[in-house]
């Protein structure tokens, strides 16, 4: 492969790029209505804006990237990490961005259903079997994660007096 990105593969980088940047947008606005805590100096909204300002910057490297006619794919030189694979099983599937927002979506709208516990551990053990080879022994491991994190995650929030769902 050359590197080079066809018009369909740079539209598909537009629209992640901009939809990232709507999701973060969005993000910041109702962080930013989380009252003021009284003897938190950092407050509840901090994580949710400083990962958002994380990811902006990032889609914004994929927008100058795209406008400075630099490949994002391919043969290109990943700014993080190394796009050689240890052999010529390695298949990219950029499904899988839009497969984690929709799972992050859905993982939001069941914390007030299931409360966030049973969410937080439904969307470890899924988003996990999606990441994995989904083999028997796979999805006993991220079941297990899942299990693990979401209590952990549950205990260690409580410990902290964070109010959950």
């Amino acid at each position: 492969m050359d590197g080079s990105d066809s018009v369909a593969s740079r539209r598909r980088d537009l629209a992640f790029a901009l939809g990232i940047l709507a999701v973060c947008a969005l993000t910041i606005w109702e962080a930013r209505k989380q009252p003021r805590a009284p003897f938190d100096p950092v407050g509840a909204a901090a994580v949710p804006i400083a990962t958002a300002t994380i990811m902006i910057l990032l889609a914004l490297v994929i927008l100058v990237r795209l406008w400075l006619n630099r490949s994002t794919r391919g043969g290109a030189q990943s700014l993080f990490s190394s796009t050689e694979a240890a052999d010529d099983s390695y298949v990219v599937r950029p499904a899988m961005s839009w497969m984690a927002i929709a799972l992050s979506f859905a993982y939001a709208a069941a914390i007030p259903l299931a409360g966030f516990m049973v969410a937080t551990i439904g969307f470890l053990a899924v988003f996990g079997w999606v990441l994995s080879d989904r083999s028997p022994r796979s999805t006993v491991i991220v079941t297990a994660v899942g299990l693990a994190g979401g209590v952990g995650l549950t205990l260690g929030f409580r410990a902290l007096l964070v109010d959950l769902p």
